[in-house]
């Protein structure tokens, strides 16, 4: 874990820049939002979750022309090889955001995140948005049962033969590798929520791996939540039994969550 390295910081200017730019008046902000608006990331494997709201849809001519212009400049920022890992995105028109009258479909978890944004351009509209804690709750609930069910899933769907290896006499590992994939985010994304809506106020993911062993989340496995943050930097780290122990602690999150 480190502060947010040079690459980040020119990447968030450069690319709001040229947004600003292109867009002109259809963009109305360019948000930045998780771990690096928090100054909290692992260098080189945290992404920059940008958020991109445009101005009302006036008409599908306009609105088809701006999101082409987005994706031009997306493309020109990928194509640099500095940056190519770094850039992850979401756009939304000013209609499509939560309002005090109604969530739009946004999850509570992500717009409590959105509330404490990095502001590169315009305003962050979801700053005064009052966000009810049993709607948070009930949003955390239904990403963890959401990331359970896949896991049970890829758990309980068949593995590749052991008769088909390569040349190396190695398995071919992509089903165990996405299998992986889904369990460091089903870990670390489930504790993230406990403590988000524990302390009412966005926590990044550097954070919950130290939390893992500062403030422990009781009636979970905690050592887990500290090993899959190994994973997730890159480290080698031997994870035994990891899907399974994902799959428990999902269940786990899922029973202390509705205790809060």
């Amino acid at each position: 874990m480190s502060e947010v390295p040079m690459e980040y910081k020119v990447l968030k200017k450069k690319f709001s820049m040229s947004l600003q730019k292109t867009l002109k008046d259809e963009l109305k902000a360019v948000l930045v939002f998780g771990g690096v608006a928090a100054n909290r990331v692992y260098s080189g494997v945290s992404d920059i979750d940008f958020m991109i709201i445009i101005d009302h849809i006036k008409n599908l001519k306009s609105f088809s022309e701006t999101i082409d212009n987005i994706g031009k400049e997306i493309l020109s920022m990928v194509e640099n090889p500095l940056f190519a890992s770094l850039l992850d995105y979401e756009i939304y028109t000013l209609d499509q955001l939560p309002n005090d009258k109604s969530m739009n479909g946004f999850s509570a978890v992500k717009a409590l995140a959105l509330k404490e944004s990095e502001i590169l351009f315009g305003e962050n509209y979801f700053e005064k948005l009052d966000i009810d804690k049993e709607n948070l709750k009930s949003s955390a609930l239904l990403m963890v049962h959401e990331y359970l069910s896949k896991l049970i899933s890829y758990n309980s769907s068949p593995k590749f033969d052991p008769m088909f290896e390569d040349e190396d006499d190695n398995m071919y590992d992509d089903d165990l590798s996405e299998e992986i994939f889904l369990a460091v985010d089903a870990v670390l994304l489930s504790a993230q929520a406990y403590h988000m809506i524990k302390n009412n106020k966005y926590v990044s993911m550097p954070d919950v791996v130290l939390y893992g062993e500062t403030e422990k989340i009781e009636g979970v496995d905690n050592s887990l939540i500290i090993d899959i943050g190994y994973l997730k930097q890159g480290v080698e780290n031997k994870v035994e039994n990891v899907v399974n122990r994902s799959i428990d602690f999902c269940g786990q999150i899922i029973d202390t969550l509705s205790k809060l």
